[in-house]
């Protein structure tokens, strides 16, 4: 049985790109027509992370990258109108699970890892880091007349801090071994597999 995912990237794209988990490749259907193939023999690593954005806070990514170094960054969000997306996770997870089956078994020396890019995490984080403290500052260094407004420019400082360690620790960059139960984690919606 073939597995197929498709999504629409952006408003310059009339039509969807489609994947589809061939026995021995992935093909990549670009909306012009034109197609790539990636080998899963030629598979050296697999990435699945909870990758989210202003506009997709719920955006997963999965990426397959080459040994010769390319790649695809394939995520489960579907472009309907400007600052309007689709949540495609509910086709997304079984196509990544069916990639990861297939690399298993034609690539079992692949590397396999959750969560963000290691040099875009640290720089992620550092980001996040410098402006909550730029936050915090301007909260507190700003004049407040009534004491009891410094209690509620702090209460907004803790607010935003279970947000900024949600991020921290669910996009934190690790290896893991290449296996569906493994990658799991870095899915959406992704039920508990059967042992």
């Amino acid at each position: 049985m073939t597995t197929t995912y498709s999504k629409r990237e952006n408003a310059f794209e009339r039509g969807e790109h489609v994947w589809r988990v061939e026995e021995d490749c992935l093909i990549w259907i670009r909306p012009s027509g034109d197609s790539l193939t990636l080998l899963w023999k030629d598979i050296g690593a697999v990435r699945a992370a909870f990758a989210p954005t202003r506009w997709k806070a719920w955006r997963h990514v999965f990426e397959l990258t080459s040994r010769r170094g390319g790649g695809l960054l394939i995520d489960n969000c579907h472009f309907r109108a400007v600052g309007d997306f689709e949540d495609r996770s509910p086709t997304f997870t079984p196509f990544a699970l069916a990639c990861i089956d297939r690399v298993i078994a034609h690539a079992p020396d692949a590397r396999a890892a959750l969560g963000a890019n290691p040099a875009g995490y640290v720089a992620r984080l550092i980001f996040a880091l410098a402006m909550m403290i730029t936050l915090a500052w301007a909260l507190i260094a700003l004049p407040t007349l009534p004491g009891w407004l410094v209690i509620i420019k702090l209460l907004l400082i803790a607010a935003m801090l279970p947000a900024v360690f949600s991020w921290a620790t669910r996009s934190r960059p690790r290896r893991v071994r290449l296996s569906a139960e493994s990658l799991r984690s870095g899915l959406p919606n992704s039920p508990r597999l059967s042992p």
